[in-house]
C-alpha cells in the first residue's frame, strides 16, 4: 500500500474540521504551487499541478468559503482576529503558465492569489537554473556520463526517461550552491552531457505580470536570480531582495509587500534585508498554519501538490484534500522521515 491510498483511506473515518471559512478561531492556511500545466504533460521535471486539478481545487475552496484569497488580505483579516479559516494561495516563480491558466481559473470563481517573480530573471528572459539541468538531460544522446558531486564520482545512466529523472534527482542538490559555483556546475554538466543548446525561458512578461496586478491579483518579490539565500553575504542577500522589489515596482508600478524566500532557504540576515527593503511579511515553505500573532517574516506555508489531493485511481478528492488543508498527516509524513520538519 502507498502513502497516498493510506492518507485516502484514513480520510474514510477521520471527521472534518474545516469547511465553512466564516466559523470559528482565527486561522490562515497558505498554499504554495509553482507552474499549472497542460493536462496530459509531462515535463521531467514537474514543478506543479494540472491545470484540472488547479481547477478542482480552486473550486473546492469556493465551495467550501475558503477563498482562495492573497496572502495581504488574509493577513489582514488574521490580525484583525476576524474568526474564521481562511486559505491564501500562492504561486512562486513567475512563470507564464501562471499568467495564461491559474489566472483563468481563479479569475472563474472570484478568487485572488499571489504570484512571487523572479525579477531579475524575468528581466533578463534567463532560464532557471533547475530548467537548465532539466534541459540539458532531455536534450542529451548519451547513454550514461560520469558526474562528480557530492556523492563521489558515478556514472548516470541517462539512455532512458526513468533513467534521467533517476539521474536529475540525484544531481538537484548538487546545485543548491551559491550561484557562481552554481553556474560553473551547470556548465559542466552541459559539456559532460554534449549539449550545447541553452534553455528556453518559460518566465511571464511584464506586461503579463501587471495583467496579474490589474485581475486583483498581489505581486510579490522572489528575489532576483533565486540564489539560496543562506549561501550569500549580508549584502549580497539585500541586493537580491531590494533589488526584486524595485525592479518588480518599476515595471508594473506596484511595490511588492511580501516576500517569497527561494526554497524556503533564509536566516537571520536574510530577515533583516527584507524589512530594509520596507517588505511586511515574507513566507516559508514549512508546513502549518498561521494563528493570530504569527511572525510576519516566517509565514509558514503547505504544499498543495496533486499528490495531496488525488485519491488511489488518481482522481481527484475532495475529503483528501480537505485533510491536507486541515494538516492530517503532517505527523504521518514527519514519521516517515525520521520526525524531520
Amino acid at each position: 500500500m502507498n502513502g497516498r491510498t493510506l492518507r485516502w483511506l484514513l480520510t474514510l473515518v477521520r471527521p472534518r474540521t474545516s469547511g465553512d471559512g466564516a466559523r470559528g478561531a482565527s486561522r490562515l492556511t497558505i498554499l504554495r504551487h509553482h507552474r499549472v500545466y497542460e493536462d496530459g504533460a509531462h515535463p521531467l521535471y514537474r514543478l506543479g499541478v494540472a491545470a484540472s486539478v488547479l481547477r478542482a481545487q480552486v473550486e473546492l475552496l469556493d465551495r467550501e468559503r475558503l477563498g482562495p484569497i492573497t496572502v495581504a488580505e488574509g493577513l489582514r483579516r488574521l490580525e484583525a482576529g476576524e474568526p474564521g479559516h481562511r486559505v491564501a494561495m500562492t504561486f512562486d516563480d513567475g512563470y507564464a503558465d501562471n499568467a495564461h491558466r491559474a489566472l483563468p481559473l481563479l479569475a472563474a470563481v472570484g478568487a485572488r492569489a499571489t504570484f512571487y517573480l523572479t525579477a531579475g530573471l524575468i528581466e533578463r528572459r534567463e532560464p532557471a537554473w533547475w530548467d537548465v539541468l532539466a534541459h540539458a538531460l532531455e536534450r542529451t544522446r548519451l547513454a550514461s556520463f560520469d558526474w562528480t558531486g557530492a556523492a563521489g564520482t558515478l556514472r548516470l545512466p541517462v539512455a532512458t526517461r526513468a533513467e534521467r529523472a533517476r539521474a536529475l534527482e540525484t544531481l538537484l542538490p548538487d546545485f543548491r550552491v551559491e550561484p557562481a559555483r552554481r553556474t560553473e556546475r551547470l556548465e559542466t554538466l552541459r559539456r559532460a552531457l554534449e549539449v550545447s543548446e541553452g534553455a528556453p525561458c518559460e518566465f511571464m512578461s511584464w506586461s503579463e505580470a501587471a495583467g496579474l496586478r490589474a485581475a486583483g491579483m498581489e505581486l510579490g518579490a522572489h528575489t532576483l536570480s533565486h540564489p539560496h539565500l543562506r549561501t550569500l553575504d549580508a549584502a549580497s542577500q539585500q541586493r537580491e531582495i531590494a533589488g526584486s522589489v524595485e525592479l518588480i515596482e518599476r515595471r508594473t508600478g506596484v511595490r511588492p509587500q511580501g516576500l517569497a524566500y527561494p526554497g524556503g532557504d533564509f536566516d537571520a540576515r536574510t530577515v533583516t534585508a527584507a524589512r530594509a527593503a520596507g517588505l511586511a511579511y515574507a513566507v516559508t515553505t514549512r508546513a502549518g498554519d498561521n494563528r493570530p500573532g504569527a511572525s510576519r517574516f516566517e509565514l509558514r506555508r503547505r504544499g498543495f501538490a496533486e499528490g495531496a489531493c488525488l485519491g488511489p485511481g488518481g482522481r481527484f478528492s475532495p475529503r483528501l484534500a480537505m485533510a491536507e488543508l486541515d494538516g492530517a498527516f503532517d505527523r504521518l509524513r514527519g514519521a516517515f522521515a525520521g520526525g524531520r520538519a
